[in-house]
């Protein structure tokens, strides 16, 4: 009935084109006395689905599991939530490479899920084009960049214009928080007595220095950097730089699956 029926009111794609699965979490009694039944619901469309399959099918490997990274970077950072108390929520932002996804989550489960299309890859292309360079060289250039805190990107710096690779940075980041703070916005307007108490920050994107300060100031929340290697206490991975470390959340998630 989850799959047929309820699903397709909750999809913003059609029903005949999304790959559903859907895991139940409680059942409560409402006010009428009727008996729901809680359902965590995931969907993606048929063709992001496919796209993975095939690729596997390619490189000969076969596919055992397709999991959405929100919930592979749950796991990792399973304790860390239950530091919180029952009912406050927090935000995970996972920059990656084709975009942004924010999952606020509230008791380990999450409640709100949106993707943003600004990730490394239009912070490299920003950066090459503001830099009169070859996209090939985005990558180079994101690297051991760090955000500019006390600055905007229209002001100056001792009388001379901000660089362009800082203006550009700035202005991607500054319309990725922008996004990020729109879609609290909308969980927080869902009810009463909402709030966000935490942002994780993980992915590749977020090893750009100082990322997490400027998220905290721009945002009003605490931001911190995920570091599974710490927080999972993986001692034979302890010389992995810190500005990769993020990188790893969502793979060492996929780990533990099996864990």
């Amino acid at each position: 009935m989850v799959l047929n029926q309820e699903a397709a009111l909750y999809l913003p794609f059609s029903r005949e084109d999304a790959d559903v699965d859907f895991q139940k979490l409680e059942t409560d009694i409402d006010d009428d006395g009727i008996e729901r039944v809680e359902i965590l619901l995931v969907a993606t469309p048929k063709d992001v689905t496919d796209t993975y399959l095939n690729v596997f099918e390619r490189a000969g490997l076969q596919l055992k599991v397709l999991e959405v990274s929100s919930f592979a970077l749950l796991r990792t950072l399973r304790n860390q939530l239950t530091q919180f108390s029952p009912g406050e929520a927090v935000a995970l932002v996972n920059v990656d490479c084709d975009g942004s996804e924010i999952s606020i989550v509230v008791d380990g489960v999450p409640q709100f899920n949106r993707k943003i299309p600004i990730g490394t890859h239009q912070l490299q292309s920003a950066l090459s084009r503001a830099m009169n360079l070859p996209n090939s060289m985005g990558a180079d250039l994101l690297q051991g960049m760090t955000v500019p805190l006390s600055v905007s990107a229209t002001e100056t710096i001792s009388g001379d214009a901000v660089n362009p690779s800082a203006a550009a940075i700035l202005r991607m980041l500054g319309d990725l928080s922008d996004e990020l703070r729109r879609s609290i916005d909308f969980y927080l307007n869902q009810g009463e007595e909402l709030e966000i108490s935490q942002v994780f920050l993980s992915g590749p994107g977020a090893g750009i220095g100082q990322i997490d300060e400027f998220f905290s100031q721009r945002l009003g929340y605490p931001a911190t950097l995920v570091d599974p290697i710490e927080t999972l206490g993986i001692q034979s991975f302890e010389d992995v730089p810190a500005a990769q470390r993020p990188s790893l959340g969502i793979v060492m998630g996929l780990g533990l699956r099996e864990a």
